[in-house]
């Protein structure tokens, strides 16, 4: 392996018990919902107090954590994401997996320290897609889940 490839095992944590299964099981970051603002609204997501222990149990224990604020937001709903994303910032989280591009230039402008992922849900699959992106601060894309290898050495080039 060259020195400068980096393998993480992130898994997804949809409630404290899988949470607890991820990090006893040895991932090295988890990523989760809270109560509101992600995609998998039906999964068993983390209340505000849940997400503060998941950190702190997480990072106790060297995993980090990424929470999920990955919707497509209305104008009236990005006050209330932006003052979530302020809470996670709190606590602090590791990074936030964002969508709606409108969020995604507000935290830019408000926490340019916060690391920021564009989330799968904006279906990037392109290289110029993520060159994109990155110009504009993004520190991953996780690609649309539809590409081939090929597709994605592409990108990583």
């Amino acid at each position: 392996m060259r020195e400068s490839q980096y393998f993480e095992v992130l898994a997804p944590a949809g409630g404290p018990e899988a949470l607890r299964a991820a990090v006893f099981a040895g991932a090295d970051a988890v990523y989760l919902g809270g109560p509101a603002f992600g995609a998998r609204a039906n999964a068993k997501n983390f209340s505000r107090e849940e997400l503060a222990e998941a950190v702190a149990f997480c990072h106790g224990r060297g995993v980090r954590v990424h929470v999920t604020v990955n919707i497509l937001l209305k104008e009236n709903e990005l006050p209330e994401a932006l003052e979530f994303v302020k809470y996670l910032c709190s606590l602090p989280v590791d990074a936030v997996l964002v969508q709606d591009m409108g969020l995604f230039d507000a935290l830019r402008q408000r926490v340019p320290e916060l690391p920021l992922h564009a989330s799968t849900q904006m279906s990037l699959h392109t290289p110029a897609g993520v060159k994109l992106l990155w110009e504009l601060g993004a520190s991953r894309a996780v690609l649309a889940r539809e590409m081939s290898l090929e597709e994605i050495r592409e990108v990583h080039e």
